[in-house]
């Protein structure tokens, strides 16, 4: 995994607008439409889990290599 946290940041924001949208699709009256919108709902969920755990352990990576290279200067 070599995406910077800017890069996941931007993954993510993406995620969130793609996922707006299909709970957008999920408010209307035709059953399949909305069946579909909410399987779509439920992958851009866990997508959006996914990049926000990414985010955390890239994050919490910065800390440890910013604390190592505090100790050694």
């Amino acid at each position: 995994m070599n995406d910077t946290i800017g890069s996941l940041v931007a993954q993510l924001a993406q995620t969130n607008i793609e996922l707006w949208h299909e709970e957008d699709k999920a408010r209307v009256d035709d059953d399949h439409q909305v069946a579909a919108a909410k399987r779509n709902v439920d992958r851009l969920n866990q997508r959006r889990n996914d990049l926000i755990e990414r985010v955390d352990e890239a994050v919490m990576l910065a800390i440890e290599e910013s604390r190592a290279r505090g100790e050694r200067g």
